[in-house]
């Protein structure tokens, strides 16, 4: 996705059903290009389209997560697949941020193997042919389009790998990472088991909330990759937790 696009979606996520006429005049380009840029958007699943209009996606579908604070998420996304060298086999579990990851390592990468949870980050990323899907068994949410529950934490089990790659839904100093659903949560602390390290990524708006439910203690995390927002004293405080930082 590009700025255009970008701009797009956090001016229909703010103001709702939109205009085709009124993002053109918005973007300053013709409505022919806006149509070309929401039918790549519907195609990813990110917006809806309805004739002469742009239609966000319902709340709680993670299509409507990704486009908040998504050239931030792309950011994160971008510097996270640094770390993943040619040929490598990697966990990414569910997430916006952690599809972008993905479509960023399909773009730069050669012959890396994903294994995810996610059906979700699969159908973002099935066409490219550089990179190889495992797509993890279980229980379908639907909200997330993950796969979790006793058959997702039997398939991990089957693989080791080096790193895993996660999102967050908050964050808390006595409790670490937090989500906000259990069988979600338990899910991944089966699949976090089957890496050496673990790499947050995370923008920072995720260290001012904290989720019900915890999966990650910081004694388990290797890496945090966030955006400048992140709060000095909570950067500092991870550091002295023994966790590598690194800003977007």
């Amino acid at each position: 996705m590009n700025k255009r696009h970008t701009k797009l979606l956090e001016y229909i996520t703010l103001h709702g059903k939109t205009e085709v006429s009124a993002l053109a005049e918005y973007l300053g380009t013709s409505k022919v290009t806006i149509r070309k840029d929401l039918d790549f958007l519907s195609e990813k699943g990110i917006l809806k389209r309805e004739r002469g209009y742009a239609v966000p996606n319902d709340p709680s579908d993670i299509n409507y997560r990704m486009a908040f604070h998504l050239d931030t998420k792309q950011r994160i996304a971008q510097i996270a697949a640094t770390y993943v060298k040619d040929g490598e086999t990697v966990i990414v579990e569910s997430g916006s941020t952690c599809a972008l990851f993905a479509e960023e390592l399909a773009k730069t990468k050669q012959n890396v193997t994903i294994i995810t949870n996610s059906m979700y980050l699969a159908n973002y990323v099935c066409s490219y042919t550089n990179i190889q899907l495992i797509l993890l068994g279980g229980t379908l949410q639907p909200h997330s389009q993950s796969m979790v529950g006793p058959l997702t934490k039997d398939a991990i089990r089957s693989f080791h790998v080096d790193k895993i790659f996660t999102g967050t839904d908050g964050y808390s100093r006595e409790f670490g990472f937090t989500g906000e659903d259990l069988i979600r949560a338990d899910t991944l602390s089966a699949m976090i088991a089957s890496a050496n390290h673990t790499y947050v990524l995370a923008d920072s708006a995720k260290f001012r909330q904290t989720g019900s439910v915890y999966f990650l203690k910081l004694e388990d995390v290797y890496q945090v990759i966030t955006d400048s927002n992140i709060d000095l004293d909570e950067k500092d405080y991870l550091e002295r937790q023994g966790i590598h930082i690194t800003i977007a």
